[in-house]
């Protein structure tokens, strides 16, 4: 507890979130140069459909993946494995159990994509009948 050592986990916290924000803000790019007219560089076919899923699931995976991982950890430690297996079972075990609760859960429910902080209709997801494209947007 030195001024030293709490200046450094300050600066180290510090530096995750402006990481946490560059990277939101390089992927945002493609959208900003879609709202200035720029055309960017076509996807290849597939990978438009992966980054648009992707793109709509990035805050609630990431709101939802802390205490998914800490359950799966709380059981995992206690497993007779090496450190690498016991590393391997609580990442593979909580990615799959972050996204299936985001798709089982979040991703088709109204209320739960409202209080996760999602739009209502976005890219992956085909908007209501009877609604215009301008709504969305907005």
């Amino acid at each position: 507890m030195t001024a030293l050592g709490m200046a450094t986990r300050a600066f180290f916290g510090a530096a995750g979130w402006c990481l946490v924000v560059a990277l939101l803000g390089h992927l945002d790019r493609r959208r900003a140069a879609r709202a200035v007219g720029r055309t960017p560089v076509p996807l290849p076919s597939g990978r438009h459909r992966v980054y648009a899923y992707l793109g709509a699931a990035v805050l609630p995976v990431y709101v939802l993946h802390q205490p998914v991982v800490v359950a799966v950890a709380y059981f995992v430690v206690g497993w007779n494995a090496p450190i690498p297996v016991e590393y391997a079972a609580i990442v593979l075990i909580s990615l799959a159990l972050t996204l299936s609760v985001y798709e089982l859960l979040v991703r088709h429910t109204r209320v739960t994509r409202f209080l996760r902080g999602m739009r209502v209709n976005t890219p992956d997801r085909p908007p209501r009948p009877g609604t215009s494209p301008r709504s969305r947007c907005q």
